[in-house]
């Protein structure tokens, strides 16, 4: 049994799973990207050469919007990666334990929340409100602790997670004000 095979077939899981949700999952024009994707990020396998794998880890992210249900879409993976080992290893699936290291939903405050509108009385005029596609601890305080969620900072994702990240100064002084104005109104 070659670890990396199995891993191989979990990754078309996967993949047929993402296309599935381009296709036909929900969507949200709202975001850069409209649906909920899955990627695999890392792999790592293998001793040498010249022997079979026996250990293969994979690590994946299901980033769901806040409509759909990461272990539903876990289930669809588990179940096009059953099939396509049981194919490969003639009907017999073999299947990885998989282990949850970080799990948090998706987040959808509407423009029209009175948390919102809120922060909206904090900020220049004509800041724009927007969706963003990236992964926050708002969704656990919206969804487990029914607490209205906002992610607001300096900083652009742009150019967050890669060589060279940065934050402005100028972004820094006006998250300072804004900290400044956010607490006064706070006491």
């Amino acid at each position: 049994m070659n670890a990396i095979h199995v891993a191989a077939d979990w990754i078309a899981g996967i993949r047929a799973a993402q296309q599935h949700l381009v296709e036909s999952g929900a969507h949200d024009d709202g975001y850069d990207v409209p649906y909920s994707t899955i990627h695999v990020g890392t792999i790592h396998g293998g001793k040498a050469l010249n022997i079979v794998p026996n250990e293969c880890t994979l690590e994946f992210e299901i980033r769901t919007l806040a409509s759909d249900n990461a272990d539903a879409i876990l289930g669809d993976i588990r179940s096009r990666a059953s099939i396509a080992s049981a194919t490969a290893f003639q009907g017999k699936a073999h299947l990885p334990d998989v282990e949850e290291v970080n799990a948090y939903p998706g987040l959808d405050t509407r423009v029209a929340s009175n948390a919102v509108k809120f922060l909206e009385t904090l900020l220049p005029p004509n800041t724009q409100k927007r969706k963003v596609a990236f992964g926050t601890e708002g969704g656990l305080f919206s969804t487990r602790l029914s607490v209205p969620s906002v992610v607001c900072g300096p900083g652009d994702i742009g150019v967050a997670h890669k060589p060279d990240e940065y934050v402005a100064l100028a972004q820094l002084d006006a998250c300072d004000n804004f900290l400044a104005q956010l607490t006064s109104r706070l006491q």
